[in-house]
């Protein structure tokens, strides 16, 4: 057997450590937990409530910044009750953002992180098909983008964000993860660890030893990249089954939401 095809072969059993319960079937869309480990949840529109103090039904891109759910909307991102797109609003004190970031020039918010400096970045997508499709990444307080290295455009569709502890961007992208260095510089592409062209990353995390965790729902795995771009194994746990939306805690356990389920799943090696 070939060095490539024992890499590709390669998977680690996780232990599901416990389960959340939902009450009820539902499309997990984003999940997200603060530094106290209290869970945001966003799911595609449903009948009823979910138990959560952090929740969306609206199928929206979310991030937990202490105690405020953070929301990407169409037409801005919202904070609590303060509206940070196209102007930030903070105690009374606008701040406008550049021209470049406003909705009016046909861009969509979708995914959304806090970092570590209290930034928030976002992932947008023009709104175009085929290769006309772009996308960037906008930061909210610091104001600057990365969407170009080299002149060459980074980004076809960007959907999740997460900032690595080496301070790394890392995006899921269209059948590619996308890393770049803080400043915006291309560190890598992965596109997966088999020939085959069936690589699909959703959500995206990052563990203490700044490997990245990207959910592969279309083929039911999850991947466990370094902080390079190398392939390390596959995460499986018993009964995955198409996971979307991932984040973590301070102890590397992984909290999955599936597309479809009625529970959240936190799982470890």
């Amino acid at each position: 057997m070939s060095s490539r095809q024992a890499q590709v072969s390669t998977s680690l059993r996780y232990t599901v450590l416990k389960t959340i319960p939902l009450k009820q079937h539902v499309y997990v869309f984003d999940i997200s937990l603060n530094q106290k480990g209290d869970v945001g949840i966003s799911v595609v529109k449903n009948g009823q409530s979910l138990p959560f103090r952090f929740y969306s039904p609206y199928g929206l891109y979310i991030a937990l910044q202490d105690e405020t759910l953070i929301c990407a909307t169409k037409d801005s991102v919202l904070k609590g009750g303060a509206i940070f797109w196209p102007v930030l609003r903070t105690y009374n004190n606008p701040l406008i953002l550049a021209a470049g970031c406003s909705p009016v020039l046909g861009y969509t918010p979708q995914g959304i992180t806090v970092c570590k400096s209290g930034d928030i970045l976002v992932c947008l997508w023009n709104n175009e098909i085929g290769d006309r499709s772009l996308g960037k990444v906008i930061s909210i307080i610091e104001d600057f983008q990365i969407s170009t290295d080299k002149n060459r455009p980074l980004y076809i569709c960007p959907t999740y964000i997460a900032e690595n502890g080496n301070g790394d961007i890392c995006v899921s992208d269209v059948r590619a993860v996308v890393v770049t260095d803080a400043g915006g510089m291309l560190r890598f592409r992965y596109h997966g660890n088999s020939s085959a062209s069936n690589f699909d990353p959703y959500g995206i995390c990052c563990d203490s030893k700044c490997n990245i965790i990207v959910a592969d729902m279309k083929n039911d795995t999850i991947h466990m990249v370094d902080k390079d771009g190398t392939f390390l194994y596959h995460v499986t746990y018993n009964g995955i089954k198409m996971p979307r939306a991932i984040c973590i805690d301070q102890s590397d356990n992984v909290y999955v939401g599936e597309w479809d389920t009625d529970v959240i799943k936190v799982i470890s090696r």
